[in-house]
Order: structure tokens, then C-alpha cells, then sequence
């Protein structure tokens, strides 16, 4: 699975060079879209990312204006980040193009039949709850 989405998100980081954005920074701005104002410790645990990786692309998307870094009242070395004017644009931008679509990207799950999807969504599922589990 690792050598189909290192495939997969090379594919993306092409499809999202018009944007001026890469894949990393995509995902950061969509959490903090999702979830609100976010820690750097979450964002780098929802993420599966170090500390230092978010802290560098966290760091590209509010010098992208993307993000905005708000420090907190209560203890001055954390710190939140929130999606800002134009990262919502750039979302919406990026959503409307259907850049990252399966008919656009292309998806190489299109091989199998749609039990053989559901099947192998169920195994990855299951398999993700042991990671999760163990590791």
C-alpha cells in the first residue's frame, strides 16, 4: 500500500502545482478547516506527522497566508492555527477544479470489482484498527 500512495501522492503534488501548494501543506490547511483552531500536537498526531515536520509545513502555510498562528493567552509557547481568508479560498479554488477527483487523478483501485472494493476496505480497516492498537 506505501508504493501506491507514494504513486498516488506524487500524482497529487503535479495536480496541485498550479495552486502553489504542495500535498503536505493541502492536508494541513483541510484539517484546520475540519476541526477548527488546532495545536501543532494535533495537527502532527491526526496527521500520523513529527513535531518538527508540522511545525515546517504549519510554518510554510502561514507565510502562504493559509493559516494564521495565534498565540495562547494562557501559556505563551503554544500556540493555535487557524485557516484564514484566503486558505478557505484556496480550498474552495482547489475543490472546484476537482484536481484530486479519481476521474481526474485516476484510481487505481478501478481494477477490482465493487466486492472486491468493499472486501479490501473492510481488510484495510481492520487492519488500521490493529495498527492502531499495537503500534
Amino acid at each position: 500500500m506505501g508504493l501506491v500512495y507514494a504513486l498516488w501522492r506524487r500524482s497529487a503534488s503535479r495536480a496541485l502545482a498550479p495552486f502553489s501548494i504542495t500535498f503536505s501543506q493541502l492536508q494541513l490547511i483541510q484539517l484546520a478547516r475540519r476541526r477548527g483552531a488546532i495545536s501543532l500536537s494535533f495537527a502532527a498526531r491526526e496527521l500520523s506527522w513529527d513535531r518538527p515536520t508540522t511545525s515546517l509545513v504549519a510554518r510554510k502555510c502561514v507565510a502562504g497566508l493559509w493559516l494564521s498562528r495565534n498565540r495562547s493567552s494562557a501559556d505563551r509557547r503554544s500556540a493555535r492555527l487557524s485557516l484564514t481568508g484566503e486558505g478557505e479560498e484556496l480550498l474552495d479554488r482547489i475543490e472546484a477544479s476537482r484536481t484530486l477527483a479519481p476521474e481526474s487523478l485516476g484510481d487505481p483501485l478501478d481494477v477490482l470489482a465493487s466486492e472486491e472494493r468493499a472486501e479490501f476496505r473492510r481488510a484495510l480497516d481492520k487492519i488500521s484498527r490493529r495498527a492502531r492498537d499495537i503500534l
